[in-house]
């Protein structure tokens, strides 16, 4: 397999851990073929590993073992013990090597990207991981006014003026890249449950309902979105609250 020095940066690019450098290793991958497939390779070896772990039963002390958790769940706590992408993968791909995932993992060929992915998708699947992850906020405020400046100067396109449905409350923001792209992805919560809203640009993308159409819901591994179109960009609020609810949240943001 080809390599390049650059991959530990790209490493930190899908970890969020990149900063300041992460426009420049976006620069690189869009020049570097080994980077590209690099990245395409471990997004699509994270989906395989998050849907194969989440479909086979864990034992608790099993769990325990691979994430050092105390016999405390993945879900979210009190001062949460951060687990990085690379220690998580590790221990899903023990637990899916169990259902067979390893002989998937061989059968797939390295120099495709995940078959079907489009915007839906990639944004269920960073929430899944950035939930389990606990990744860091690139900025943590409640106040959109301290949020939107730093964001604004950061994705290539035009934020809209509201980016917190009615009845949630703003947590930070953080920039991801996903479907060849950089994204504005907010966190916030509503009834003590964490949703997350994706911003990009829609040129381009699939999985999306048609301009000034009602939100698209959708729904995998236990998460569900509700996905729309406006003024050019696709919008997606994912979370694990009921699809019907995510649609309402939605709405109060179009137009």
């Amino acid at each position: 397999m080809k390599t390049c020095d650059r991959m530990i940066d790209v490493d930190a690019l899908i970890d969020g851990e990149a900063g300041e450098e992460a426009p420049e290793i976006e620069r690189h991958v869009q020049s570097c073929a080994i980077c590209r497939a690099y990245l395409a390779d471990t997004r699509r070896n994270d989906a395989l590993l998050r849907h194969a772990a989440q479909s086979t039963q864990v034992p608790v002390a099993l769990e325990e073992r691979l994430f050092g958790l105390g016999g405390q769940s993945l879900a979210p706590a009190p001062a949460p013990t951060r687990i990085g992408r690379r220690r998580m993968l590790a221990g899903l791909g023990m637990v899916a090597s169990v259902g067979g995932l390893g002989i998937l993992l061989r059968q797939t060929s390295s120099s495709h990207a995940l078959a079907g992915t489009d915007f839906r998708d990639a944004v269920m699947g960073d929430f899944a991981t950035n939930i389990a992850a606990d990744r860091p906020l690139d900025i943590a405020a409640s106040e959109p006014g301290r949020i939107m400046p730093w964001i604004s100067a950061r994705v290539p396109f035009v934020l809209p003026e509201r980016v917190a449905p009615e009845g949630t409350r703003l947590l930070g923001c953080r920039l991801c890249w996903l479907v060849g792209r950089r994204l504005a992805a907010f966190s916030m919560e509503v009834e003590d449950t964490p949703l997350g809203l994706y911003i990009a640009g829609a040129d381009g993308l699939s999985g999306l309902p048609g301009r000034e159409m009602p939100p698209l819901t959708a729904g995998r591994d236990g998460l569900r979105g509700a996905f729309w179109r406006d003024r050019g960009l696709a919008l997606g609020i994912v979370g694990t609250v009921p699809a019907s609810r995510l649609a309402d949240l939605a709405k109060t943001l179009q137009g």
